[in-house]
Protein backbone atom coordinates (compact mmCIF):
# COMPACT_ATOMS: atom_id res chain seq x y z
CA UNK A 1 0.00 0.00 0.00
CA UNK A 2 2.67 2.75 0.69
CA UNK A 3 4.26 1.68 -2.67
CA UNK A 4 0.59 2.70 -4.01
CA UNK A 5 0.10 5.42 -2.18
CA UNK A 6 3.44 7.12 -3.52
CA UNK A 7 2.49 6.44 -7.06
CA UNK A 8 -0.80 8.39 -6.54
CA UNK A 9 1.03 11.06 -5.18
CA UNK A 10 3.15 11.28 -7.76
CA UNK A 11 0.78 10.89 -10.07
CA UNK A 12 -1.56 14.43 -8.79
CA UNK A 13 1.61 15.92 -8.50
CA UNK A 14 2.37 15.74 -12.42
CA UNK A 15 -2.00 16.68 -13.06
CA UNK A 16 -1.52 19.66 -10.50
CA UNK A 17 -0.43 21.88 -13.01
CA UNK A 18 -2.60 21.29 -15.38
CA UNK A 19 -5.93 20.66 -13.48
CA UNK A 20 -8.09 23.22 -12.00
CA UNK A 21 -8.60 22.83 -8.24
CA UNK A 22 -11.75 20.60 -8.55
CA UNK A 23 -10.50 18.55 -11.40
CA UNK A 24 -7.77 17.62 -9.02
CA UNK A 25 -9.73 16.61 -6.40
CA UNK A 26 -11.53 14.13 -8.68
CA UNK A 27 -8.55 13.02 -9.75
CA UNK A 28 -6.99 12.41 -6.38
CA UNK A 29 -10.29 9.98 -5.47
CA UNK A 30 -10.68 8.27 -8.92
CA UNK A 31 -6.51 7.79 -8.67
CA UNK A 32 -7.12 6.78 -5.32
CA UNK A 33 -9.51 4.33 -6.47
CA UNK A 34 -7.84 3.00 -9.12
CA UNK A 35 -4.52 2.38 -8.59
CA UNK A 36 -6.20 0.07 -5.12
CA UNK A 37 -7.02 -2.27 -7.43
CA UNK A 38 -4.02 -2.46 -9.39
CA UNK A 39 -2.05 -5.93 -8.42
CA UNK A 40 1.34 -4.45 -6.71
CA UNK A 41 3.97 -6.54 -9.34
CA UNK A 42 2.20 -4.27 -12.23
CA UNK A 43 3.12 -0.81 -10.62
CA UNK A 44 6.75 -1.58 -11.35
CA UNK A 45 5.61 -2.69 -14.34
CA UNK A 46 4.99 0.93 -15.90
CA UNK A 47 7.09 4.04 -15.65
CA UNK A 48 5.36 7.06 -13.77
CA UNK A 49 4.82 8.75 -17.62
CA UNK A 50 2.32 6.10 -18.95
CA UNK A 51 0.80 6.02 -15.22
CA UNK A 52 0.15 9.80 -15.69
CA UNK A 53 -1.05 9.42 -19.10
CA UNK A 54 -3.18 6.76 -18.00
CA UNK A 55 -4.75 8.59 -15.09
CA UNK A 56 -5.46 11.76 -17.50
CA UNK A 57 -7.03 9.51 -20.32
CA UNK A 58 -9.13 7.73 -17.94
CA UNK A 59 -10.24 10.96 -16.46
CA UNK A 60 -11.31 12.35 -19.65
CA UNK A 61 -12.82 9.18 -20.58
CA UNK A 62 -15.15 8.99 -17.50
CA UNK A 63 -16.01 13.05 -17.67
CA UNK A 64 -19.55 12.91 -19.57
CA UNK A 65 -22.03 10.03 -19.35
CA UNK A 66 -25.64 10.86 -19.51
CA UNK A 67 -28.83 8.43 -18.34
CA UNK A 68 -28.22 4.70 -18.39
CA UNK A 69 -25.58 5.11 -21.83
CA UNK A 70 -23.05 2.14 -21.28
CA UNK A 71 -19.19 3.63 -22.93
CA UNK A 72 -17.25 1.59 -24.37
CA UNK A 73 -13.41 2.27 -26.39
CA UNK A 74 -11.41 -0.30 -27.81
CA UNK A 75 -7.79 1.08 -28.70
CA UNK A 76 -4.20 1.08 -28.76
CA UNK A 77 -2.66 3.52 -26.99
CA UNK A 78 -0.32 5.88 -27.91
CA UNK A 79 1.96 8.67 -26.43
CA UNK A 80 0.88 11.18 -28.85
CA UNK A 81 -2.61 10.98 -28.74
CA UNK A 82 -3.54 9.04 -25.26
CA UNK A 83 -0.65 10.45 -23.44
CA UNK A 84 0.51 6.63 -22.79
CA UNK A 85 1.21 3.41 -24.39
CA UNK A 86 0.95 -0.10 -24.02
CA UNK A 87 1.67 -3.27 -25.69
CA UNK A 88 -1.59 -4.21 -25.04
CA UNK A 89 -4.90 -3.63 -27.07
CA UNK A 90 -7.28 -1.84 -24.28
CA UNK A 91 -11.15 -1.94 -23.76
CA UNK A 92 -12.62 0.61 -21.16
CA UNK A 93 -16.30 0.27 -20.16
CA UNK A 94 -18.19 2.84 -17.50
CA UNK A 95 -21.72 2.06 -17.18
CA UNK A 96 -24.16 1.78 -14.05
CA UNK A 97 -23.24 -0.40 -11.58
CA UNK A 98 -24.51 -3.91 -11.76
CA UNK A 99 -23.73 -7.76 -10.55
CA UNK A 100 -22.30 -9.50 -13.28
CA UNK A 101 -20.20 -6.67 -14.84
CA UNK A 102 -16.84 -8.31 -15.31
CA UNK A 103 -17.56 -11.87 -15.63
CA UNK A 104 -20.03 -10.74 -19.03
CA UNK A 105 -17.32 -7.94 -20.41
CA UNK A 106 -13.97 -10.98 -19.90
CA UNK A 107 -17.06 -13.71 -21.78
CA UNK A 108 -17.35 -11.17 -24.22
CA UNK A 109 -13.80 -10.19 -24.92
CA UNK A 110 -12.50 -14.40 -24.55
CA UNK A 111 -15.54 -15.08 -27.77
CA UNK A 112 -13.77 -12.37 -29.44
CA UNK A 113 -10.65 -14.57 -29.15
CA UNK A 114 -8.81 -12.43 -26.52
CA UNK A 115 -6.84 -13.43 -23.79
CA UNK A 116 -7.59 -10.42 -20.63
CA UNK A 117 -4.17 -9.87 -19.38
CA UNK A 118 -4.97 -7.45 -16.50
CA UNK A 119 -8.38 -6.36 -15.25
CA UNK A 120 -8.49 -3.09 -12.90
CA UNK A 121 -11.63 -2.21 -11.57
CA UNK A 122 -13.18 0.32 -9.60
CA UNK A 123 -16.81 1.40 -8.30
CA UNK A 124 -17.21 5.16 -8.14
CA UNK A 125 -19.66 7.10 -6.89
CA UNK A 126 -20.26 9.56 -9.37
CA UNK A 127 -22.00 13.09 -9.65
CA UNK A 128 -23.36 14.35 -12.68
CA UNK A 129 -24.95 17.52 -13.61
CA UNK A 130 -28.19 17.44 -16.13
CA UNK A 131 -26.14 16.57 -19.12
CA UNK A 132 -24.16 13.86 -17.94
CA UNK A 133 -20.48 16.21 -16.56
CA UNK A 134 -18.97 14.93 -13.74
CA UNK A 135 -19.12 17.22 -10.64
CA UNK A 136 -17.43 15.31 -8.06
CA UNK A 137 -16.33 11.35 -7.41
CA UNK A 138 -16.38 9.30 -4.24
CA UNK A 139 -15.52 6.31 -2.81
CA UNK A 140 -18.41 4.17 -3.14
CA UNK A 141 -21.11 4.29 -0.27
CA UNK A 142 -19.16 7.34 0.95
CA UNK A 143 -21.13 9.18 4.05
CA UNK A 144 -22.39 12.18 2.12
CA UNK A 145 -21.33 11.32 -1.05
CA UNK A 146 -24.06 12.24 -3.60
CA UNK A 147 -24.74 10.67 -7.49
CA UNK A 148 -24.98 7.33 -7.95
CA UNK A 149 -22.49 4.17 -8.55
CA UNK A 150 -21.06 3.76 -11.18
CA UNK A 151 -18.32 0.83 -12.44
CA UNK A 152 -15.27 1.86 -14.34
CA UNK A 153 -13.34 -1.22 -15.79
CA UNK A 154 -10.25 -1.54 -17.32
CA UNK A 155 -8.94 -4.28 -19.17
CA UNK A 156 -6.19 -5.15 -20.60
CA UNK A 157 -6.24 -8.06 -23.26
CA UNK A 158 -4.17 -9.52 -26.49
CA UNK A 159 -2.96 -6.62 -29.32
CA UNK A 160 -4.98 -6.22 -32.19
CA UNK A 161 -4.19 -4.22 -34.97
CA UNK A 162 -7.08 -4.43 -37.38
CA UNK A 163 -9.70 -2.07 -36.86
CA UNK A 164 -12.32 -4.46 -37.78
CA UNK A 165 -11.56 -6.72 -34.73
CA UNK A 166 -11.49 -3.53 -32.64
CA UNK A 167 -14.87 -2.87 -33.76
CA UNK A 168 -16.20 -5.99 -33.31
CA UNK A 169 -14.49 -6.36 -29.87
CA UNK A 170 -16.37 -3.21 -29.22
CA UNK A 171 -19.80 -4.23 -30.37
CA UNK A 172 -18.77 -7.69 -28.34
CA UNK A 173 -18.91 -5.51 -24.98
CA UNK A 174 -21.76 -3.43 -25.85
CA UNK A 175 -24.08 -5.96 -26.62
CA UNK A 176 -22.87 -7.95 -23.16
CA UNK A 177 -23.64 -4.88 -21.12
CA UNK A 178 -27.07 -4.61 -22.62
CA UNK A 179 -27.83 -8.02 -21.77
CA UNK A 180 -26.60 -7.03 -18.41
CA UNK A 181 -29.06 -4.38 -18.10
CA UNK A 182 -31.84 -6.23 -19.53
CA UNK A 183 -31.41 -9.03 -17.19
CA UNK A 184 -30.90 -6.85 -14.05
CA UNK A 185 -33.46 -4.71 -14.58
CA UNK A 186 -35.88 -7.06 -14.87
CA UNK A 187 -34.48 -9.86 -12.45
CA UNK A 188 -37.21 -9.21 -9.37
CA UNK A 189 -40.33 -9.42 -12.17
CA UNK A 190 -39.07 -12.65 -13.54
CA UNK A 191 -38.59 -14.21 -9.95
CA UNK A 192 -41.72 -12.65 -9.08
CA UNK A 193 -43.34 -14.08 -12.46
CA UNK A 194 -42.08 -17.67 -11.30
CA UNK A 195 -43.08 -17.27 -7.30
CA UNK A 196 -46.95 -16.44 -8.95
CA UNK A 197 -46.96 -19.31 -11.14
CA UNK A 198 -46.00 -21.24 -8.26
CA UNK A 199 -49.38 -20.08 -6.39
CA UNK A 200 -50.82 -20.42 -9.85
CA UNK A 201 -50.24 -23.48 -9.88
CA UNK A 202 -53.09 -24.71 -6.96
CA UNK A 203 -55.56 -23.83 -9.43
CA UNK A 204 -54.73 -25.00 -12.89
CA UNK A 205 -55.68 -28.19 -14.67
CA UNK A 206 -52.32 -30.41 -14.73
CA UNK A 207 -52.37 -34.06 -15.18
CA UNK A 208 -50.83 -34.73 -12.34
CA UNK A 209 -51.96 -35.52 -8.90
CA UNK A 210 -52.13 -33.82 -5.67
CA UNK A 211 -48.79 -34.91 -4.34
CA UNK A 212 -46.93 -33.98 -7.99
CA UNK A 213 -48.78 -30.82 -8.08
CA UNK A 214 -47.33 -29.70 -4.67
CA UNK A 215 -43.97 -30.62 -5.71
CA UNK A 216 -43.96 -28.68 -8.51
CA UNK A 217 -44.68 -25.69 -6.57
CA UNK A 218 -42.15 -26.15 -4.27
CA UNK A 219 -39.46 -26.77 -7.26
CA UNK A 220 -40.22 -23.44 -8.77
CA UNK A 221 -40.12 -21.50 -5.20
CA UNK A 222 -37.07 -23.53 -4.82
CA UNK A 223 -35.58 -22.55 -7.95
CA UNK A 224 -36.76 -18.70 -7.05
CA UNK A 225 -35.25 -18.52 -3.91
CA UNK A 226 -31.79 -17.76 -5.20
CA UNK A 227 -31.23 -20.89 -7.12
CA UNK A 228 -31.83 -20.03 -10.50
CA UNK A 229 -30.08 -16.63 -12.48
CA UNK A 230 -32.95 -15.45 -14.34
CA UNK A 231 -31.61 -14.01 -17.57
CA UNK A 232 -34.56 -14.08 -19.53
CA UNK A 233 -38.98 -15.14 -19.59
CA UNK A 234 -41.58 -15.36 -22.30
CA UNK A 235 -44.86 -16.73 -22.47
CA UNK A 236 -46.16 -18.51 -25.33
CA UNK A 237 -49.54 -20.11 -26.62
CA UNK A 238 -49.93 -22.66 -28.82
CA UNK A 239 -51.84 -21.60 -32.62
CA UNK A 240 -52.54 -23.43 -35.51
CA UNK A 241 -50.28 -23.10 -38.40
CA UNK A 242 -51.67 -25.03 -41.01
CA UNK A 243 -52.18 -28.72 -39.65
CA UNK A 244 -49.13 -28.28 -36.95
CA UNK A 245 -49.64 -26.95 -33.73
CA UNK A 246 -47.21 -23.97 -32.98
CA UNK A 247 -46.06 -22.07 -29.92
CA UNK A 248 -46.36 -18.43 -30.83
CA UNK A 249 -44.72 -15.96 -28.36
CA UNK A 250 -47.52 -13.29 -26.54
CA UNK A 251 -46.32 -10.23 -27.45
CA UNK A 252 -45.24 -7.74 -24.74
CA UNK A 253 -44.79 -11.12 -22.06
CA UNK A 254 -40.92 -10.90 -22.54
CA UNK A 255 -38.63 -9.81 -19.89
CA UNK A 256 -34.76 -9.44 -19.10
CA UNK A 257 -32.95 -11.25 -22.76
CA UNK A 258 -36.16 -12.35 -24.26
CA UNK A 259 -37.77 -8.89 -24.15
CA UNK A 260 -36.39 -7.22 -27.07
CA UNK A 261 -35.82 -10.43 -29.32
CA UNK A 262 -38.19 -11.82 -31.90
CA UNK A 263 -39.43 -15.10 -31.52
CA UNK A 264 -40.88 -16.82 -34.50
CA UNK A 265 -43.04 -19.75 -34.02
CA UNK A 266 -42.28 -23.30 -33.00
CA UNK A 267 -43.53 -26.36 -33.61
CA UNK A 268 -45.19 -27.86 -30.16
CA UNK A 269 -43.95 -31.10 -30.79
CA UNK A 270 -40.14 -30.03 -30.68
CA UNK A 271 -40.10 -29.23 -27.30
CA UNK A 272 -37.85 -31.48 -25.55
CA UNK A 273 -40.06 -31.92 -22.95
CA UNK A 274 -38.99 -33.88 -19.41
CA UNK A 275 -42.05 -35.43 -17.48
CA UNK A 276 -41.74 -34.12 -13.77
CA UNK A 277 -42.44 -36.43 -11.63
CA UNK A 278 -42.14 -38.99 -14.24
CA UNK A 279 -44.38 -41.09 -12.97
CA UNK A 280 -47.12 -39.04 -13.23
CA UNK A 281 -47.05 -39.19 -17.39
CA UNK A 282 -48.06 -35.61 -18.01
CA UNK A 283 -45.64 -33.57 -19.68
CA UNK A 284 -45.89 -30.31 -17.01
CA UNK A 285 -42.42 -28.72 -16.26
CA UNK A 286 -39.16 -28.92 -18.83
CA UNK A 287 -36.19 -28.57 -17.66
CA UNK A 288 -33.40 -28.63 -20.13
CA UNK A 289 -30.61 -26.70 -22.04
CA UNK A 290 -31.00 -24.39 -24.95
CA UNK A 291 -28.76 -24.31 -27.80
CA UNK A 292 -27.80 -21.06 -26.68
CA UNK A 293 -24.85 -19.96 -25.16
CA UNK A 294 -25.08 -17.29 -22.11
CA UNK A 295 -23.12 -14.11 -22.45
CA UNK A 296 -24.09 -13.10 -19.07
CA UNK A 297 -22.74 -14.05 -15.65
CA UNK A 298 -20.72 -17.34 -17.05
CA UNK A 299 -20.18 -19.34 -19.93
CA UNK A 300 -21.87 -22.03 -21.04
CA UNK A 301 -25.60 -23.38 -22.26
CA UNK A 302 -28.21 -21.55 -20.54
CA UNK A 303 -30.51 -23.59 -18.57
CA UNK A 304 -34.42 -24.11 -19.51
CA UNK A 305 -37.37 -24.24 -17.39
CA UNK A 306 -40.71 -24.01 -19.28
CA UNK A 307 -43.95 -24.77 -17.37
CA UNK A 308 -46.87 -26.01 -19.61
CA UNK A 309 -50.68 -24.97 -19.06
CA UNK A 310 -53.17 -27.15 -19.55
CA UNK A 311 -57.16 -26.89 -20.99
CA UNK A 312 -59.55 -29.04 -19.23
CA UNK A 313 -58.85 -31.96 -21.43
CA UNK A 314 -55.31 -31.93 -20.40
CA UNK A 315 -54.22 -30.39 -24.30
CA UNK A 316 -51.27 -27.99 -23.36
CA UNK A 317 -52.44 -24.40 -24.68
CA UNK A 318 -49.41 -22.13 -23.42
CA UNK A 319 -45.89 -22.34 -21.62
CA UNK A 320 -44.16 -19.53 -19.43
CA UNK A 321 -40.47 -19.96 -20.29
CA UNK A 322 -37.73 -18.74 -17.94
CA UNK A 323 -34.37 -18.59 -19.30
CA UNK A 324 -30.70 -18.37 -16.61
CA UNK A 325 -28.34 -20.44 -15.04
CA UNK A 326 -28.82 -22.56 -12.05
CA UNK A 327 -26.65 -21.11 -9.01
CA UNK A 328 -23.82 -22.79 -7.56
CA UNK A 329 -25.83 -23.12 -4.60
CA UNK A 330 -28.14 -25.81 -6.85
CA UNK A 331 -24.97 -27.43 -7.69
CA UNK A 332 -24.01 -28.23 -4.39
CA UNK A 333 -27.46 -28.90 -2.98
CA UNK A 334 -27.90 -32.94 -1.74
CA UNK A 335 -30.32 -34.31 -4.52
CA UNK A 336 -33.21 -35.28 -1.63
CA UNK A 337 -32.80 -30.97 -0.61
CA UNK A 338 -33.95 -30.51 -4.15
CA UNK A 339 -37.78 -30.83 -5.08
CA UNK A 340 -38.51 -32.99 -8.13
CA UNK A 341 -34.71 -34.22 -7.67
CA UNK A 342 -35.42 -35.96 -4.34
CA UNK A 343 -37.94 -37.74 -5.81
CA UNK A 344 -36.05 -39.11 -8.28
CA UNK A 345 -33.91 -39.91 -5.54
CA UNK A 346 -36.19 -41.70 -3.10
CA UNK A 347 -37.69 -43.83 -6.29
CA UNK A 348 -33.99 -44.80 -7.53
CA UNK A 349 -33.30 -45.80 -3.74
CA UNK A 350 -36.57 -47.87 -3.26
CA UNK A 351 -36.55 -49.49 -6.94
CA UNK A 352 -32.73 -50.90 -6.14
CA UNK A 353 -34.04 -52.65 -3.21
CA UNK A 354 -31.10 -52.25 -1.30
CA UNK A 355 -30.98 -51.06 2.42
CA UNK A 356 -30.29 -47.04 3.27
CA UNK A 357 -28.06 -48.45 6.09
CA UNK A 358 -26.37 -51.16 4.54
CA UNK A 359 -23.11 -50.89 2.59
CA UNK A 360 -24.41 -51.06 -1.00
CA UNK A 361 -27.49 -48.61 -0.02
CA UNK A 362 -24.48 -46.08 1.06
CA UNK A 363 -22.60 -46.56 -1.92
CA UNK A 364 -25.26 -45.77 -4.09
CA UNK A 365 -26.24 -42.67 -1.99
CA UNK A 366 -22.97 -41.79 -2.39
CA UNK A 367 -23.22 -42.28 -6.30
CA UNK A 368 -26.28 -39.96 -6.53
CA UNK A 369 -25.19 -37.30 -4.25
CA UNK A 370 -22.00 -36.85 -6.62
CA UNK A 371 -23.83 -37.29 -10.00
CA UNK A 372 -23.80 -33.94 -11.65
CA UNK A 373 -26.78 -32.10 -11.10
CA UNK A 374 -27.74 -31.20 -14.43
CA UNK A 375 -28.36 -34.83 -15.18
CA UNK A 376 -30.42 -35.07 -12.54
CA UNK A 377 -32.66 -31.95 -12.76
CA UNK A 378 -32.82 -33.72 -16.70
CA UNK A 379 -33.22 -36.98 -16.70
CA UNK A 380 -35.84 -38.83 -16.30
CA UNK A 381 -36.04 -41.57 -13.08
CA UNK A 382 -35.22 -44.61 -15.53
CA UNK A 383 -32.45 -43.02 -16.69
CA UNK A 384 -31.11 -42.11 -13.33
Amino acid sequence: MPQKNALVEAVLAQLKSEFSAARLATAQTFAGLFFRRVPDEDIAARDLADWVGLARDALDFVQVRTGEQSLVRVYNPNRGEHGWESSHTVVQVLTDDMPFLVDSVTMAISACDNLVQSVVHPVLQVDRDAGGHVLGVNEESAAGGRGKAESFMHFEVDRRADPEELSRLADAVQRALADVRACVRDWSGMRAKMHEIAEDLAARPLPVDATARVELQEFLRWAANDHFTFLGYREYTTAKQGSEDVLMAVDGSGLGILRAQEARPRPLKSLAARDVPDSEGGKVVIITKTNARSNVHRPGYMDYIGILRFDANGKPVAEERFLGLFTSSAYTARPWDIPLVRRKYESVMRDSGLKPAGHSGKALRHILETLPRDEMLQAATGEI
